[in-house]
């Protein structure tokens, strides 16, 4: 590998690797000048155009879904001939995930829950959601949950505090991996969440706040996302 994003930092071997910028703001010539046989890109038109007519061969990895993140690692390791590792590591996904399925939980007794992907630091302003038709959604509904916006025919959108209290919302799963980790730092940012005290998540202090970047790139530590959905499942529902 020759060439990696901003946003490429797993495994920590990863760091060693020149970066060309971010998907929204690419450096073209770094790239040419590290000469690539192969291009593997989260889907962008214009990007591939460019990058196309520069004379690379270009290779569009979908990652919105379960689904296209398991047939972007059989596309990796096809294009890298190494399908029969890519295979075994998607495998080794879908084993992770049935074993976290929660197949006796009824749509009544789930817990359902809005997953923010995005707030101001300090307040409840710019809040988005995930929608139903997202990797995030789908690992916490294989879990026994549900997404309190899951009809929603949208990935990502904005909300404000008025359609959050229409909604049942017994949990808030927050993802901010430019959040600081430390303890009191998160307790702080739980107490945003204290303007809408009418919310059952609020009520029975059922927030939790991940600050690990893999929550938000998508790919084999899916499964990782998934252990911590179930367990706090499991927490929620202890006796």
């Amino acid at each position: 590998m020759v060439g990696r994003t901003d946003f490429c930092s797993y495994p920590a071997a990863a760091a060693g690797v020149e970066s060309v910028g971010g998907y929204l703001n690419i450096d073209f010539e770094k790239i040419v000048q590290l000469e690539p046989d192969l291009i593997f890109q989260f889907p962008n038109p214009e990007n591939r155009r460019k990058l196309e007519s520069l004379g690379f061969k270009v290779v569009d990895i979908p990652n919105e879904t379960v689904a296209e993140i398991l047939d972007g690692i059989l596309r990796v390791g096809s294009n890298l001939k190494q399908l029969t590792q890519a295979q075994r590591l998607c495998d080794q996904i879908k084993d992770t995930l049935k074993l976290v399925t929660n197949e006796g939980v009824h749509r009544n007794d789930s817990i359902s829950a809005i997953l923010v992907v995005g707030r101001q630091r300090g307040s409840l302003a710019n809040i988005y959601l995930a929608g139903g038709d997202t990797y995030l959604s789908e690992i916490w509904n294989v879990c026994g949950g549900i997404n309190a916006f899951q009809e929603v025919d949208m990935r990502y959108f904005p909300v404000n505090e008025e359609d959050l209290l229409k909604r049942r919302v017994e949990a808030i799963l927050e993802f901010h991996p430019a959040w600081s980790p430390m303890t009191e730092e998160i307790i702080n940012q739980k107490k945003d969440w204290g303007l809408l005290n009418q919310m059952a998540a609020v009520q029975n202090n059922k927030i939790f706040i991940f600050t690990e970047r893999y929550f938000v790139i998508p790919g084999p530590r899916i499964t990782q996302v998934a252990i911590k959905f179930s367990e706090i499942f499991k927490t929620y529902r202890a006796k």
